[in-house]
Formats: structure tokens, C-alpha cells, sequence
């Protein structure tokens, strides 16, 4: 699954580009007239939808999707649905220009805090509200994510598809040469103490050939995730708002430089400084990744995504790693229970179509255990809690499976994103910031301080 980083807007951008999509530039093709074509013209009434989303230049998610198409497809020969999309750092840009234009797609994938953000950018909103199909039926329930669909009270998307949140993989053979045991892993303290005993000199040259936790610690934006997820959110509620990164949205409530925010900066500082702890060079997730199926790294911060990675680099190691859930952290006398985001990938249905029923039937198709059993290809959790928590899943998908039993009884609820257009703005701050605190060594408090004031710069 790509880095869930997305990208922010502002009016002036779609603005921007709206003049080139109205002069044509941009593909904005009406799929949705009959198709007559599809089917050698004898089914002039044929229904044909599209469906947009940002993960399909992935190959595992392209695969699930192609695969829940044609299924789709061959149960409802009267529906036809296509796919479009474009890599991920575009789909944003791209789908605000088709907003703006009315030419998106009829479903659109996105992530929960995307939702108001994108139904706001037409007069009386993008999306259909969907309340008369969710509300009181077993979707509210059953499915993760659903709750964090909701504007204003009213659900205007289906968490249909998949979630991952995170955890601790380790290398089992390099546990069991340090003499730890995973289970004593409980605490964040348990956990550093682990990572620097893991750092080991192996052939005796003087230089540290083996570490702890290879965290990223480089350019890009996992340098300042990692430490917000893992430490920060759990023991400040928000690392740019409180409770739980709850509204309102204002610059007043700006959380960046809470004290316990300094804490878990100036902890996690003193982790990745230890040069036993963490490795040099992890500029970014794939260095970080590579150290990992290397040896050179003992453990690393990832989720279910990463177990479909190391299958395909190489399904021997898989026997080798094991995964521990985020540990508690313990601040200022109190203990705080990990609570990761889930990135649930939620589906809206757009008010220009001309199919509504056929696109929400599709849509709740997916929640079935037929289609769910599909979308685990795609490496992520399927969002039906139902089927997520069957034998069957288990037993398919054993240390996929763990990541639903860390969040169904170990972690607290997720602590996700602000759903604000600012977001993007506010991230790059966090970035910076975590780039100057953790690189540069510059003072916590005074850095965190810094950024708060840019944070609350950019509501103005």
C-alpha cells in the first residue's frame, strides 16, 4: 500500500487547472451514456459505470480490483464497470479537477478524511448522501471505517474495501541469538531496550553491523509518522489537534507543541540517536525495508502490506518474521494504549450518475464474503469485520490476521488524520520539523513551538 501522505489542495490550485480540463485537455469522456458497443450493439440499454481510485497503480490492489470487476461483471451481465485512475501522487490533484469540471468517476475511492473535503468542492456537494442505505442496517456496524465516513452527521461513503494499520515486525533468529523473548516486548521502554541490545558488532571490526529498529530518519514524511504514530498520538490524543484530532478546526486548538507531543519527540529523539538502536542511512521506507530482509535491521514499523512485499521478494523469509503489536507507552505515570490509523479506502458515489442503484449495488456487493475474500489479495485487512474474523481469513491470511486481533483488543480506537483542506499544508510543517528535531538536533520544545505558529499561519 503506498505511504498514505495525500496530498492537500487549495482553491487556488483548482483553479489552476480547471481552465485546462474545460478546454479539453483532460480525458472527460461520459461513460455513462448506453453502451452499445460493449456487447456488439444488442444491449443498447447495458448499464456502464466507472470507478476511480488512486491504489489501482499498485499491482496487488490493481489485481484485487480487476478481479472484483470481473466477477461483478459476470454476475451482472447487464452492468458493466470499468476502472481509471493514475499514480497515486496525481489522483489527487486530478480528481479536483474532474470535481470541479463534473466529469468523475460515477464510484470514487478515497480515505475518510477525504470525504468532506472532496464533497465540499461542488454547490451542494459532490456525493450522494447515502444515510436512506446505511443508517440502521448492519453496515454501521460491521464494517471498519464506517463510523469515520460521516459529514455533518449523514454517511456519504461505504468502507467497502480494506484497511491496514501497523505493527512491530521482527527477525526471529536474531531475537533468539540476543537471547529476547517478543512477548516481554510490552512497553515502548521494553521495546527501545530490545532495540539497543539487538545492536551488535558480528564480526568483530569495531562497527555496528547489525541494529535494533531501522526507523526512517531522512526526507521523507515517514520521519515524522513513524514517531507520531507510535509515541505521540497515544499520550497527546492528536499531534495536530486534540482529542483524538477532533474538531473544530481552528488555529487556537493546534496540539503540535503539547507537552506530551515534546515528550515523545525528545523520546523518540533519544532513540534513533542511539547508535545501536537505530541504523544510518534509512532515508526513506525502502532503505528501511531492504535493512530489514537483509539482517542489518532487527526490526521495523509496517503493516499488513509489507507481508505481501516480503512474499514476493522472498517467500522463504516469511518463516524468519514474526509480529508484535505497537507497545503501550507509559507517560507521566499513566499507561496509553497504541492507537494507529486503519486507512480504511471508502467509497462514494458521485450525484452526476445516472445509475445510483447499480453503482450502490456493486457497492454493498463488496461487502460480501465473496468479494472480501477477493480484496484480501490485495494485502490489506477486508473491511468486513465479519469476514475479517473468520476462520477462513485466519487460516488464509495467519499473520495478516494478527493486525485484526491488535485492533479489535489491544489497540485503542484509531486516531486518524484531520478531514481538513489544510492537512497537507500542516503535514509538510510536521515533516519539517521532525526533519530539524531528529537530523539536525535542533531543540524540541523551541522547533515544536516554531511549527505550531506555521500551523496556525496556515488557517489564516
Amino acid at each position: 500500500m503506498v505511504s498514505k501522505y495525500k496530498k492537500g489542495f487549495t482553491v487556488l490550485t483548482a483553479v489552476s487547472v480547471i481552465g485546462a480540463m474545460l478546454a479539453g485537455c483532460a480525458s472527460g469522456t461520459n461513460t455513462n451514456k448506453p453502451d452499445s458497443s460493449a456487447n456488439g450493439g444488442k444491449n443498447p440499454n447495458k448499464v456502464t459505470l466507472t470507478f476511480e481510485t488512486s491504489v489501482y497503480a499498485e499491482a496487488p490492489h490493481k489485481s484485487a480490483i480487476d478481479a472484483l470487476i470481473k466477477r461483478y461483471n459476470e454476475l451482472n451481465p447487464n452492468v458493466e464497470i470499468t476502472v481509471h485512475g493514475t499514480d497515486y501522487e496525481n489522483f489527487w490533484d486530478k480528481l479536483t479537477t474532474e470535481i470541479i469540471a463534473d466529469t468523475q468517476g460515477d464510484i470514487v475511492q478515497v480515505y475518510p478524511e477525504n470525504v468532506a473535503t472532496y464533497n465540499a468542492l461542488q454547490g451542494g456537494g459532490t456525493f450522494l448522501n447515502l444515510d436512506d442505505r446505511i443508517k440502521g442496517t448492519d453496515l454501521e456496524k460491521n464494517l471498519v471505517g464506517q463510523e469515520l465516513t460521516k459529514v455533518d452527521g449523514s454517511y456519504y461513503a461505504l468502507s467497502n474495501y480494506a484497511w491496514g494499520s501497523t505493527g512491530i515486525f521482527y527477525r526471529k533468529s536474531l531475537f533468539e541469538a540476543a537471547g529476547i523473548d517478543p512477548a516481554s516486548i510490552k512497553t515502548l521502554d521494553d521495546f527501545k531496550a530490545a532495540a539497543i541490545k539487538l545492536g551488535v558488532d558480528k564480526d568483530g571490526d569495531g562497527r555496528l553491523d547489525q541494529y535494533g529498529f531501522s526507523s526512517v530518519v531522512g526526507s521523507h514524511p515517514f520521519i515524522s509518522s513513524e514517531w507520531y504514530r507510535l509515541v505521540a498520538r497515544p499520550v497527546s490524543g492528536g499531534i495536530y489537534f486534540g482529542d483524538g484530532e477532533a474538531g473544530p478546526y481552528t488555529a487556537d486548538r493546534i496540539n503540535v507543541n503539547s507537552p506530551a507531543n515534546v515528550w515523545a519527540a525528545e523520546w523518540w529523539e533519544d532513540l534513533i540517536s542511539n547508535e545501536k538502536a537505530t541504523p544510518p542511512g534509512t532515508r526513506d521506507k525502502k532503505v528501511s525495508r531492504e535493512m530489514f530482509w537483509n539482517g542489518q535491521a532487527a526490526m521495523m514499523m509496517d503493516g499488513p502490506w509489507f507481508i505481501g512485499m516480503t512474499e514476493e521478494m522472498d517467500a522463504k523469509l516469511m518463516e524468519d518474521i514474526g509480529l508484535l503489536p505497537q507497545p503501550v507507552v507509559e507517560y507521566n505515570g499513566q499507561s496509553y494504549k497504541p492507537n494507529p490509523h486503519n486507512n480504511p479506502i471508502v467509497a462514494l458515489i458521485s450525484k452526476k450518475t445516472k445509475h445510483p442503484d447499480e453503482a450502490w449495488a456493486f457497492l454493498e456487493w463488496m461487502t460480501s464474503d465473496e468479494a472480501q475474500a477477493i480484496i484480501a489479495g490485495s494485502g490489506m485487512i477486508p473491511s468486513s469485520k465479519a469476514y475479517a474474523g473468520t476462520s477462513e481469513y485466519a487460516q488464509a491470511h495467519p499473520m495478516a490476521a494478527q493486525f485484526f486481533d491488535f485492533q479489535e483488543n489491544l489497540y485503542a480506537p484509531p486516531v486518524m488524520d484531520p478531514p481538513i483542506p489544510e492537512l497537507g499544508t500542516i503535514s509538510q510543517v510536521l515533516v519539517n520539523a521532525a526533519q530539524a528535531i531528529f537530523i539536525g538536533h535542533k531543540d524540541v520544545k523551541a522547533t515544536l513551538d516554531d511549527a505550531a505558529n506555521e500551523m496556525k499561519n496556515s488557517f489564516n
